[in-house]
């Protein structure tokens, strides 16, 4: 069987309803969905058996993009604007592979500035609401 994988771009990055929407693809230069997965210890009881322990499941939406503060529309300044609150998310990691993953998550806000006479970019790690779902696009 061949070995099959999958490169990163050129994809897409939205984040935001339809009023506030705000595409991040141009400022992105890394971008992952991150699964965080906790189980609890199994329970031994009397009979010998054991009782599974509850598990919990996160994700966060995580990645580097550059800053572009003082821009007109800029996203350094849209995610300081609504740190805090619940947008909803699409990202493809690859526009010619039909899939994206969507759902909700808490914009935070991300750090200004950096070292001189460099370009700034700064990570970011974006909590998502609930478990993300991946559906199909239709590929033009």
């Amino acid at each position: 069987m061949a070995v099959k994988t999958l490169t990163i771009g050129p994809g897409k990055l939205s984040i935001g309803s339809d009023v506030l929407i705000q595409q991040f693809e141009s400022q992105v230069t890394s971008v992952k969905l991150v699964p965080n997965v906790e189980t609890e210890d199994a329970i031994n009881v009397l009979s010998g058996e054991q009782v599974a322990g509850d598990r919990s499941e996160s994700f966060t939406l995580e990645g580097s993009m550059l800053q572009d503060f003082g821009d007109t529309n800029s996203r350094t300044e849209w995610c300081f604007a609504h740190r805090g609150e619940e947008h909803p998310f699409s990202f493809q990691p690859n526009s010619a592979k039909g899939k994206k993953i969507t759902g909700t998550l808490v914009v935070e806000a991300i750090e200004i500035g950096g070292d001189a006479r460099t370009k700034a970019q700064s990570d970011f790690e974006f909590q998502v609401i609930g478990a993300p779902v991946i559906a199909t696009v239709t590929i033009p």
